[in-house]
């Protein structure tokens, strides 16, 4: 149901990447919140901020490349 997971440790933030098979999407979760659980990530809205939405883009785009086996 779900790919392997990525992570991203960078500018302070610890996020957790993984593909969601099921519904085609892509899930973020910020280690350091995790209470918070995943979030769908679109890389058309974005982020709270510029960081992190450069972050999450890339976790996007990792997990894709992943999914895809390239």
């Amino acid at each position: 149901m779900y790919s392997n997971f990525l992570y991203s440790f960078s500018e302070g933030f610890k996020l957790i990447g993984r593909y969601n098979r099921h519904c085609q999407s892509i899930e973020i979760a910020d280690l350091d919140q995790i209470d918070m659980g995943w979030t769908d990530y679109d890389p058309k809205r974005g982020a709270s901020d510029k960081v992190l939405t450069m972050l999450c883009d890339s976790l996007y785009d990792r997990l894709l490349l992943q999914e895809l086996g390239v």
